[in-house]
C-alpha cells in the first residue's frame, strides 16, 4: 500500500519535502506537546511523517474539488450522500472546515495549499447563511449550488456550528502560516467569524454552544448540546483574536456538563452522547430520534469525535479538564477490546455495551480513540497499536467523513498539529 500512495504523491507533484516558500510553519511542523503526552513511539519521526505525506497525498486527490462555475473555488467532496438523489449534496460546511485546517498543517510540503486554501475560503464567502454573511451554509448542492431546502426551522439557509468553528480556527491559523498580506486578510476575516460565532451560535443564557444559527431563544432546543461541537482549544484561540469573557464561561460550562454526564450516565465508560438536551434545568442524553438517527442518546457518529475535539486542549494547551475527560475513555476501550485496536466497533451505548449491528471497525472511531489516548503514557503500547492499525484503512473503502477524520487524526498523533 505505501509504495501505491507514494506514486501517487509523486504523480500529484506533492514531494515529501518543503517546497513552499512563504510557509512560516511548513509541514512537517513538530510541536511540543503537554508533558506526560504520547505519539507512537515505536517509529522514528520520519516514518511518521511519510505516512501521513502519503495519507495526505491520496486524500487530497479523492476529495479537493474545484468543478464549480468558478474554478478557483475549492470544496470537500462529500461523497457520502445518495448519488441518484435529485439534489445531491456535494459539501457541507463540517467538511469545508476539516478541509481549511488541513490545508493550513500541510502548508510548505504542499506548494498548492495556501491557492487551495484562498479558494475554500472563496467558497465559504459564496454560501452564506441568512443571518450572517460571516456563517457558512451548512449543506451546498451539486453545482456549488446554496442548498435551500426548508428543514422545520424558520431559516431555511441556516448553519452548523462545527463547521463554522473550524473555518474560523483556520483563518487565524493561515495568518500563522502565510500571513495576511496576500489577497484575504485571514486575521480581519478570522476575527468577523468569531464575531458571528459568538452573536449566533453560542448560548449566553447556559454559556453553551448552540447546534447552528436556526436556534433562537424560545426554540424547544436552544439550549440543546452537539458534543462533538465543543472545541475547547479553538474558543481558547478565539479569545485570543476577538477577547469576550463568554469564551472562558462557554468552556467552564461544558466541561462541567460533559462530566455530570459521564458520572450520571456512563460511570464505567466514560462515554460522551452525540446529543445532550436540557429539560427541567438539567442536561440529559437525548432521546432516540431527537435529530438525526435513533442513538442521536449514544456514543455514535457526532460523539466518536469527542476525544479528537476535547485531547487537542490537553496537548496545546495543558488542560488537565481534558485529561480528566478523556483518560476514562482511553481506559475503558482498552479494556473492552482487551487491546484489540481491530475490534472497537462503530458505536456503542452509554453502558459500554455494541449497539446491534455495528459490530465493524471505521476510521471515525478509531482514530479519535487514539487520539484521547495520548494524554497518558501508560497508554503507550495501545497508541502504537492504534497507529499501525490506522496504516490499514484505504481510502478507497472508506467515505469522507472517515477519511477526513482519519487526515486530521495522522497530522495530530504525528505530532504535527499546531494552533495559532
Amino acid at each position: 500500500m505505501r509504495s501505491v500512495i507514494l506514486s501517487i504523491a509523486i504523480f500529484c507533484g506533492i514531494g515529501f519535502s518543503v517546497t513552499g516558500q512563504t510557509a512560516q510553519r511548513p509541514f512537517p511542523h513538530h510541536t511540543k506537546y503537554a508533558a506526560g503526552s504520547i505519539k507512537p513511539a515505536h517509529l522514528k519521526q520520519a516514518e511518521l511523517d511519510k505516512t501521513t505525506a502519503n495519507f495526505y497525498a491520496v486524500w487530497k486527490k479523492q476529495y479537493v474539488k474545484n468543478d464549480c462555475a468558478d474554478p478557483s473555488q475549492y470544496y470537500i467532496l462529500n461523497d457520502e450522500e445518495n448519488v441518484k438523489a435529485k439534489k445531491p449534496v456535494v459539501c457541507v460546511s463540517e467538511g469545508q472546515g476539516y478541509g481549511m485546517v488541513i490545508m493550513t498543517l500541510m502548508g510548505g510540503h504542499d506548494k498548492e495549499a495556501r491557492t487551495i486554501f484562498d479558494g475554500m475560503f472563496k467558497f465559504v464567502a459564496s454560501h452564506p447563511t441568512s443571518k450572517s454573511p460571516h456563517l457558512m451554509s451548512w449543506s451546498v448542492l451539486k453545482g456549488c449550488v446554496t442548498n435551500h431546502e426548508k428543514n422545520g426551522d424558520d431559516n431555511d439557509n441556516t448553519s452548523a456550528t462545527d463547521g463554522d468553528l473550524d473555518i474560523a480556527l483556520s483563518l487565524f491559523m493561515a495568518d500563522a502560516q502565510w500571513g495576511s498580506k496576500g489577497a484575504v486578510n485571514y486575521r480581519k476575516e478570522g476575527i468577523s467569524r468569531a464575531k458571528a460565532i459568538l452573536d449566533f451560535e453560542i448560548n449566553k443564557r447556559n454559556h453553551t454552544i448552540l447546534l447552528g444559527d436556526a436556534n433562537n431563544a424560545g426554540d424547544e432546543d436552544y439550549f440543546d448540546i452537539r458534543s462533538s461541537d465543543f472545541m475547547p482549544a479553538h474558543l481558547k484561540v478565539f479569545n485570543h483574536f476577538y477577547p469576550s469573557d463568554e469564551w472562558k464561561r462557554v468552556i467552564d460550562e461544558s466541561y462541567k456538563v460533559f462530566s455530570n454526564i459521564q458520572a450520571k450516565y456512563s460511570p464505567n465508560a466514560g462515554l460522551i452522547p452525540d446529543f445532550i438536551v436540557f429539560s427541567a434545568n438539567k442536561f440529559a442524553p437525548a432521546k432516540p430520534k431527537y435529530l438525526e438517527s435513533k442513538f442521536d442518546g449514544d456514543y455514535y457518529y457526532n460523539a466518536c469525535r469527542v476525544p479528537l475535539r476535547v485531547a487537542v486542549d490537553y496537548l496545546l494547551n495543558d488542560d488537565k479538564r481534558a485529561q480528566n475527560l478523556l483518560n476514562p475513555i482511553a481506559e475503558w476501550i482498552q479494556m473492552k477490546t482487551k487491546d484489540r485496536v481491530d475490534i472497537i466497533n462503530a458505536g456503542y451505548f452509554l453502558n459500554g455495551d455494541v449497539i446491534p449491528n455495528h459490530k465493524y471497525t471505521t476510521p471515525a472511531f478509531v482514530c479519535p480513540f487514539a487520539i484521547g489516548s495520548m494524554l497518558n503514557g501508560d497508554n503507550q503500547d495501545w497508541v502504537n497499536d492504534c497507529w499501525d492499525y490506522m496504516g490499514e484503512f484505504e481510502v478507497k473503502d472508506y467515505q469522507y467523513f472517515d477519511n477526513t477524520i482519519q487526515m486530521l487524526s495522522l497530522i495530530i498523533l504525528s505530532g504535527n498539529f499546531w494552533l495559532p
